[in-house]
């Protein structure tokens, strides 16, 4: 009796066994595991945003432009690819990115990737709105390549985030208005004068830009005309509210606002 009755156990035990397993779910198909896979593979990548081009270009009409891009000059980019050029432009000259909007505000922020490979390669930047006004952020490492920006606005402010390697030219055009530095910008900047509403200044070691070189400088510029609205330069990690009048306009002298 005592056998039969463990027979019976161990039959009732693997039976229930049999069906614990029968209400599982089925293991998974290849097809669900790879698709799992690429679903982690694809988390991990950089968004769309980050992925580098050489050349980026958004004109508008009546839409505020508003974008990220990482720019990295020394990639290849297919001429079937390319928009087609604006008339001042030609292949040399042509924008690395060129962002421009008539009744919206430009809104962009810049990243450049480091020099890991072959030269520097200057980045040029022209960003433009004729209603609206002109917000650029350029991020890159102390290691990245050199830019050239030029910004305008007719009707709006133009206010412009630095990274803390910058060093370069500054020309400011601008009729009606103030141009405000940050305090830390302001330890570094040279100031050369002021003439027919055009300012020139230098941010960073002057000693470095050698007699002769005049026309060949390599490293950073940047050109701004507002005419009816302000200017702001400051550094990206510049503390908030830490930005100060330094020249202002006909205007305010004279109604002292």
């Amino acid at each position: 009796m005592i056998i039969l009755d463990d027979k019976r156990n161990e039959a009732l035990e693997a039976q229930r066994l049999v069906e614990e397993q029968a209400n599982q779910e089925p293991p998974p198909t290849y097809s669900s595991l790879q698709h799992s896979t690429l679903a982690s593979e694809q988390s991990l990548r950089p968004s769309g945003s980050d992925n580098p081009t050489n050349f980026y270009s958004v004109c508008r009409g009546h839409d505020k432009v508003k974008e990220t891009v990482t720019i990295d000059p020394n990639l290849y980019t297919p001429p079937s690819l390319l928009l087609p050029m604006s008339p001042d432009e030609t292949e040399e000259t042509r924008k690395h990115v060129r962002l421009e909007s008539i009744h919206g505000s430009v809104n962009a922020t810049v990243n450049i990737v480091p020099v890991l490979r072959g030269e520097k390669c200057k980045i040029r930047m022209f960003m433009r709105s004729s209603h609206g006004g002109v917000f650029a952020r350029i991020n890159g490492p102390e290691s990245r390549h050199p830019f050239q920006l030029v910004a305008h606005s007719t009707y709006g402010s133009v206010t412009l985030r630095l990274p803390r390697s910058f060093e370069g030219p500054i020309m400011i055009s601008l009729r009606y208005g103030s141009v405000k530095f940050s305090d830390e910008i302001n330890k570094h900047l040279t100031t050369f004068g002021e003439a027919n509403h055009v300012r020139h200044c230098f941010v960073g070691d002057l000693s470095r830009w050698h007699a002769g070189s005049d026309v060949d400088w390599g490293g950073d510029e940047i050109v701004v005309e507002a005419k009816y609205g302000g200017v702001k330069i400051q550094y990206d990690d510049d503390a908030p509210g830490s930005v100060v009048r330094v020249r202002p306009s006909l205007l305010n002298r004279v109604f002292g606002f």
